[in-house]
């Protein structure tokens, strides 16, 4: 049984992951899912200013319930930063370190890290509606391709806001390290750099420029946005499992169903084709589409 480690990022926690640690779980792993200082159930306490800050908040509360047990790690944005430092910090504890649509200010500009732009667009293209809160349907719009004006997301994520919002001050000082954060020089441990190729929040050039600096090559996901996890969650996991599995290793079952996989893209696909075709009559059962 494989141990996974899912770190998510900016004022987002473990709620976010919208069924993608569930997936895990369904095939055998278990998965912790530890909330970041300031965020979720931690969001009482003050956000640190410095990465290496969090990765250590994140090892305390890992030290509780794995007893040194190596793990495989997964950061989304900047929990990609927060995955690499603590591979800096403890290599011999982590199996392989996979890092989503993040970057390093001492790899790339600042106007690729975060565009503003965009991220005004998706303001002024937000869904709205009495059960929207405005900021989380901003955030939808600008971190999903696929899910961008999913009503039932952006409603769920909104009472997830009502229930536990982070504080401006906390919010403040997240960006403040996201933005100082440079990854170290190399890591004794694998390194995926992964990327969605829509991603409308951070440019797709700076988890090129990661996997350069860390010699590997980089997996792109395609109509994928900055949050890959919800985009393409059979997709991902497909690809995870592909990277940890070496063609002389026995796998069994796969880890991702191959169903789930070929469903998830021919729906996205087909609702592509509704939405652009007025004529066009779908082929799917009433239930998928």
């Amino acid at each position: 049984m494989t141990t996974w480690v899912l770190l998510r990022g900016l004022m987002r926690d473990q709620r976010h992951w919208n069924g993608f640690d569930q997936r895990l779980r369904q095939r055998g792993c278990t998965v912790l899912t530890p909330d970041l200082p300031g965020n979720g159930i931690l969001t009482h306490q003050a956000s640190p200013l410095t990465i290496a800050e969090y990765a250590s908040s994140v090892w305390q509360q890992l030290d509780e319930q794995l007893a040194g047990q190596a793990f495989y790690l997964l950061g989304l944005s900047m929990g990609g930063m927060i995955a690499m430092e603590m591979a800096k910090q403890r290599p011999e504890q982590i199996k392989h370190v996979f890092v989503l649509n993040s970057s390093a200010a001492n790899l790339s500009p600042w106007y690729q890290r975060f565009n503003g732009l965009n991220a005004l667009s998706a303001w002024l293209k937000r869904c709205r509606g009495r059960q929207l809160n405005p900021i989380e349907s901003t955030i939808v719009r600008l971190t999903s391709y696929r899910h961008r004006r999913d009503i039932a997301l952006i409603e769920r994520w909104s009472r997830y806001r009502h229930e536990s919002t982070p504080h401006f001050s906390n919010a403040c000082r997240q960006l403040w390290a996201a933005f100082h954060y440079r990854c170290p020089a190399s890591l004794s441990v694998p390194v995926s750099i992964l990327s969605g190729d829509r991603d409308a929040l951070v440019n797709i050039q700076t988890s090129k420029a990661l996997a350069q600096h860390f010699k590997v090559d980089l997996v792109v996901l395609a109509y994928c946005g900055h949050d890959i996890t919800i985009d393409a969650p059979a997709k991902l996991a497909h690809y995870l499992f592909e990277i940890i599995c070496s063609p002389e290793q026995d796998v069994g079952e796969p880890f991702a169903d191959y169903t789930d996989l070929l469903d998830e893209e021919r729906n996205y696909h087909e609702a592509r084709l509704v939405q652009s075709l007025p004529n066009y009559t779908s082929a799917l059962p009433s239930e998928a589409e």
